[in-house]
Formats: C-alpha cells, structure tokens, sequence
C-alpha cells in the first residue's frame, strides 16, 4: 500500500509520540523540522549561477564571441567591447542571485 515508504528505510509507520513539558521523556531518534528554501550552498553558489546563465542560447553566443576574439584573425574591435557588456550581465544576475539566497537564507532562519 505505501512502497513510497519503503525507500527510504522507514518501513511501517508508526505513531509519534510528542511529550510536551517533559524534556526528559522527549525521543531525540526523530530528525527536526527544518525549511530550506535556498538553490545553493557557499561552493555550488557561483558555478550554479554561471550554469544557468549560459544555458541560455544568447549569454553562450556572446560568451564564445567574445572568447574568439583573442584568436587575432577574428578579432574584430576592442576586446573590452565584447567582455565589459557580458561582465556587466553576469555581474547584475550574480548580485541578484546573491541577494535573493541571501533573502532566502534569512528567511530559512527565521
């Protein structure tokens, strides 16, 4: 009836008993309630938002147009005018992200 439950180890439910005003009956066997709501942690931060930001068609174009231009027969303009737009795009998404996990983060705490 509920195999869902069996994958994770867990078996037959089975009641909890939840003992209030009795710190010393309390089961401490049981995990705790906890919400994270956050798409990252401090080592996935920067190469997740880097992922998502070059799934798309157009940050990947401008990222390979901009890279072929240290090849000097492709090059055509200012290296600056390639990379400064595509830093600023990738700058703005990584302060957004940052500031929504760190909002997330927050909010998890509370």
């Amino acid at each position: 009836c509920c195999e869902w439950l069996r994958c994770c180890g867990a078996g037959e439910p089975r009641p909890r008993t939840v003992w209030l005003g009795h710190p010393e009956k309390r089961d401490q066997r049981y995990p705790r309630n906890v919400i994270n709501n956050q798409k990252y942690n401090f080592f996935t931060f920067l190469p997740g938002v880097l992922f998502n930001q070059f799934k798309y068609f157009f940050n990947l174009y401008f990222l390979l147009l901009a890279c072929s231009q240290f090849v000097p027969e492709m090059r055509l303009g200012a290296l600056y005018t390639y990379w400064v737009p595509l830093g600023f795009v990738l700058a703005v998404t990584i302060i957004r992200e940052a500031v929504e996990e760190l909002r997330c983060y927050v909010r998890d705490k509370e």
